[in-house]
């Protein structure tokens, strides 16, 4: 895959992460303090998709340009943390620390979410991470914006 093809498909995911903010941003309006049982599975679905679209851009990120996925039980965790770090030569990091500390949250959500039924889901254990989706994705846009202008300079 080329780099520009590579540039568009993370478009193609920014896109969606997008429309999952907007979605959260809706559904957070229509809670005043803590959202009713199905806006709690509704907001958990949220997340778990945003962390699943961050994950797309990883692993094509890992797949065309690091020369392919982490292997192993753990491949989830160890894809985050190859995309906080740069490989000499190839790329630089794509996300900074901070941003890997906070995706490590919501990879934990994602963990959580398939791993037990929605009606246990507990506002209180993901509420932060349903606010502060919109800020995290923009940083997120700031640091892959930065990624693909170093693709432009590689090319």
């Amino acid at each position: 895959m080329d780099r520009e093809a590579l540039k568009k498909e993370i478009e193609i995911e920014l896109r969606n992460l997008e429309r999952l903010a907007r979605e959260m941003e809706g559904l957070k309006d229509r809670f005043v303090n803590k959202p009713d049982f199905i806006e709690t599975r509704a907001s958990g679905s949220i997340l778990h998709d945003f962390y699943c679209g961050i994950e797309k851009v990883f692993e094509r990120i890992a797949i065309h340009i690091d020369g392919g996925l982490p292997k192993g039980e753990d491949w989830h965790t160890e894809l985050l943390l190859q995309m906080a770090h740069p490989i000499k030569g190839i790329r630089d990091a794509v996300i900074s620390t901070d941003l890997l500390e906070k995706f490590k949250e919501y990879l934990r959500f994602r963990h959580l979410f398939r791993h037990i039924y929605g009606f246990e889901l507990k506002w209180e254990r993901f509420k932060d991470l349903s606010l502060s989706l919109s800020t995290v994705l923009r940083e997120f846009k700031d640091k892959l914006e930065g990624f693909k202008d170093t693709l432009d300079k590689s090319t």
